[in-house]
């Protein structure tokens, strides 16, 4: 792989979910059916497209596991090279609406893999992100015209409602996050 490629949100979640330990492709689409679908969910399809491209790259590696009964199957590791991939990745706090837009949850979900102040560097970068658009829906709400549609109206109520609720669960988060990175070790991640 190419040291300027990226690679895809999906590679980036299945490192994500490979950092929890070995796993099979079977036991990673359920493992994204439990925990990151509702931030992205892959196919099962897609997991056993990009498992082959993340050892061919060297992000992970592979073994065949003899089972009884039924055909082998292949297990999957992270490799350093991929836990390196997937801290940076984590560690990259820019906002990219070409590769999906924000991916401030998934991240979040993952973080365990990077050092702690990742995180919380996410967790700041995601305020600003939503300061920017309460801006953008405040300076709306001011200049609404009298004739507005109550359409109009109700769907900005939802999105002030709905940002300044997110706003709150930020700053109710960031404790929690400054009391895990005052525990573990600076650089460390947290073991999955």
């Amino acid at each position: 792989m190419e040291s300027s490629e990226r690679l895809t949100t999906t590679e980036y979640a299945i490192l994500g979910l490979l950092a929890g330990g070995e796993s099979s492709g079977y036991d990673l689409a359920r493992a994204a059916e439990r925990s990151i679908a509702l931030m992205w969910a892959p196919s099962r399809s897609q997991i056993y497209k990009v498992l082959p491209r993340l050892v061919a790259w060297g992000l992970a590696t592979s073994r065949e596991v003899e089972q009884r009964g039924r055909p082998d199957k292949a297990v999957y590791r992270i490799t350093t090279a991929g836990r390196s991939t997937l801290r940076a990745w984590l560690e990259d706090d820019t906002e990219d609406p070409e590769r999906g837009g924000d991916l401030f949850l998934l991240k979040l979900f993952l973080a365990g893999a990077a050092p702690p102040e990742a995180a919380l560097r996410q967790l700041k970068a995601y305020r600003g992100r939503l300061e920017r658009r309460l801006g953008v829906f405040e300076r709306m709400e001011r200049e609404l015209p009298a004739d507005e549609p109550i359409y109009g109206r109700v769907a900005l109520a939802h999105g002030l409602a709905q940002v300044r609720a997110t706003l709150a669960w930020v700053e109710n988060a960031r404790p929690q996050l400054e009391r895990d990175a005052r525990r573990r070790p600076r650089g460390g991640a947290a073991r999955r």
